[in-house]
């Protein structure tokens, strides 16, 4: 798999953010001396928006960066195209973009949630339900495209070096028949298909662990090659957010989150059973 325009942007924004720290420029000296804003400059380090091959340039001669990296970074931003697969896809906006660019790149992917089944687990007939259903009125069309968006990131799973993907659910993720009890018995019976690969792992927190630090949502981790910062998604009723500060903070919750699942035999065993209880 080629590193893409994802990868690109986050090698790009953590060398300038890296030499400009080095240097010790602010944000908004740095930029005023590339003639752009503090905030371009921000989203550029942050591997949010694309930057032009001069601002590179640029930028890393203010910062006195060595011949090597100059050559090697103004490389790297004069690529063009090798556009994402999602970009052909007119109703996926950019910051949902952006978490299948950093899923097509990950290392490992460590994923909570609450009330659903994560997208990358689930069937075509429990994500039509969902869409159906959920707080935005979607067209059919809209619906049917955003299945094939999802079915898609999917095919991580089956790629040469597939990253480690661990997932933590809590009971209600499998307790609530999205779609009836059909569509959610296929539903659960697909994780645990999924769950018996080796770079799989799927974790249940029973209803009977009582609060737990998850109390406050969902959240997705991605790891990248080493010396990478991890990036962190949540996606809610207010958008879909990447939080930049307490990166620490959500990977020690979802550690904890974990130590308190259920293991991957006895998770394995209670979605079974959850399975067999719908037949009744």
């Amino acid at each position: 798999m080629s590193e893409g325009p994802t990868a690109r942007r986050r090698r790009l924004g953590q060398v300038l953010k890296q030499h400009r720290e080095q240097a010790e420029m602010s944000i908004e000296a740095a930029a005023k001396a590339a003639g752009i804003s503090g905030p371009h400059l921000s989203r550029i380090e942050r591997a949010r928006v694309g930057v032009r091959v001069p601002v590179v340039k640029l930028l890393l001669q203010t910062y006195r960066a060595d011949p090597e990296t100059i050559e090697e970074m103004v490389e790297i931003a004069g690529i063009k195209g090798d556009r994402g697969w999602w970009h052909d896809f007119p109703s996926i906006n950019r910051p949902y973009q952006t978490l299948i660019g950093f899923e097509a790149v990950a290392s490992t992917i460590r994923n909570y949630e609450p009330f659903i089944v994560p997208g990358l687990l689930q069937t075509e007939e429990y994500a039509r339900a969902l869409l159906q259903r959920g707080p935005a009125r979607l067209s059919e069309e809209t619906i049917s495209e955003r299945i094939a968006v999802r079915t898609q990131r999917q095919a991580i799973l089956d790629r040469d070096n597939p990253p480690v993907l661990s997932f933590v659910l809590d009971e209600a993720v499998i307790r609530r028949p999205v779609g009836g009890p059909d569509v959610m018995r296929q539903q659960l019976q697909h994780i645990l298909d999924v769950a018996t690969r080796p770079n799989v792992d799927v974790a249940v927190i029973p209803f009977a662990v009582g609060a737990h630090p998850g109390s406050l949502g969902s959240f997705v981790i991605h790891s990248f090659a080493p010396g990478e910062r991890d990036a962190i998604y949540i996606e809610g009723m207010a958008g879909d957010l990447y939080p930049e500060r307490r990166v620490e903070w959500y990977i020690d919750v979802f550690n904890r989150l974990q130590s308190i699942a259920l293991n991957d035999v006895d998770s394995a065993h209670f979605i079974r059973k959850a399975t067999e209880e719908m037949k009744k």
